[in-house]
């Protein structure tokens, strides 16, 4: 479920913004979000919302961080 999500956000980093350190942080900070969730969620019989809801976790997380450390960066 994941995948597409990941894939969609590295495009268009890729094509839009080439700043590798807040690329960097913010891939760490949404892989570290997303598994949190993830495996706090695990043991729950409905996985399709718990993966879905640990995807959109890392995602937010991951554009949080990005925006943070960019503007930081260009100041």
């Amino acid at each position: 479920m994941s995948a597409p999500v990941v894939m969609v956000l590295a495009r268009w980093f890729w094509l839009r913004h080439r700043l590798w350190g807040p690329g960097a942080v913010a891939a760490l900070a949404g892989s570290a979000a997303a598994f949190l969730v993830a495996d706090a969620l695990r043991p729950s019989p409905a996985r399709l919302p718990a993966d879905t809801l640990a995807t959109e976790t890392g995602l937010v997380v991951a554009l949080v961080v990005f925006t943070v450390c960019s503007r930081l960066r260009s100041t």
